[in-house]
């Protein structure tokens, strides 16, 4: 699985956060996955301007599905400028996303030049493919 490093301009994104549980294997992605799905019926009102946002906050894990362009909702959420491992996928499927989030952890903390250097992630669904980001910083 490959990626490419890119540096993100700061982006504010207004939105609403559901919690989600710890990835359990002995559950898998199902549960979570869910709960995503569910939270972006919920709270996108179109298929393009939303981005999905995985962040520890307080010690809990929270998905908030949040739009530069919105007003409303609970929780704001500041990508900072900086370095991020960008990764992309046609997939579709939400578990298999999840699983594909997961795979790409294992990628950047594996890697010899970058580490991870954040308690979130940005699925951009603003792409024409699912795009993910994770913040990494130079080892």
């Amino acid at each position: 699985m490959a990626f490419e490093i890119v540096e993100l301009k700061k982006e504010t994104f207004t939105g609403n956060k559901v919690e989600i549980p710890e990835f359990d294997p002995q559950k898998g992605f199902g549960p979570m996955s869910e709960i995503k799905a569910a939270a972006y019926t919920n709270f996108a009102t179109n298929e393009k301007d939303y981005v999905g946002i995985n962040a520890s906050l307080d010690g809990l894990q929270y998905y908030i599905v949040a739009s530069v362009n919105s007003e409303s909702g609970d929780t704001t959420f500041d990508i900072p400028e900086g370095k991020y491992a960008k990764f992309v996928t046609s997939e579709t499927d939400r578990p298999a996303l999840d699983g594909f989030i997961g795979a790409s952890y294992g990628e950047v903390s594996q890697s010899d030049t970058v580490g991870i250097a954040g308690s979130f992630n940005l699925e951009d669904l603003r792409e024409v493919d699912f795009t993910l980001y994770i913040p990494v910083v130079s080892k």
